[in-house]
Formats: structure tokens, C-alpha cells, sequence
């Protein structure tokens, strides 16, 4: 089954949706508050996060498609595609 969100508040101790939901009476549900506390990241704690620092820069151009075709340019030939690409446009 699909999971649903509906919004609310709590007045009085008791959760006031927004809109009537479409179940039956007796319907258990589970309720999950949303906080307002968003944690950002410790970007100073992550190296990760702060790739583009220590990353050695490239030399060579790459495609810019590259992170959607991963797979394509790792396993497949979409290297030679955008190299005849490269050479066609230079």
C-alpha cells in the first residue's frame, strides 16, 4: 500500500488535519511530527562534503553528461560517442 501524507497541527492534544481524510473510522494510523529543527551539515567534520578541495583537478574536459550515463561511459560505448563528439566539434 502506498503511503499517504495528510498535514495538521495539534490543538488541545489532538492532531487537527487540514483536509477530512478519506479512511474509515477505527483506521489505525501512525503519526510522525515534523520538526522545525533542519540539522545542517558540518562541512568542516565531512571531507566529503568539501570534495571540490582536496579533488586533484583534470587536465581533460568530460562529458557533461557524465553522472546521468555512468554506466553508459563505464560499461558501454558512450566514451567513443562523445570522443567522436570531441573531434567532430574541434
Amino acid at each position: 500500500m502506498a503511503q499517504r501524507r495528510w498535514k495538521g497541527v495539534v490543538k488541545g492534544g489532538a492532531v487537527v488535519l487540514e483536509e477530512p481524510l478519506p479512511l474509515p473510522d477505527g483506521t489505525p494510523v501512525f503519526i510522525v511530527p515534523e520538526t522545525e529543527e533542519r540539522n545542517e551539515p558540518v562541512w568542516e567534520a565531512d571531507p566529503f562534503l568539501r570534495v571540490d578541495e582536496w579533488l586533484p583537478k583534470l587536465d581533460v574536459p568530460l562529458p557533461s553528461d557524465l553522472a546521468e550515463r555512468f554506466d553508459e561511459y563505464l560499461y558501454g560505448d558512450a566514451w567513443q560517442e562523445w570522443e567522436r563528439r570531441q573531434n567532430q566539434s574541434s
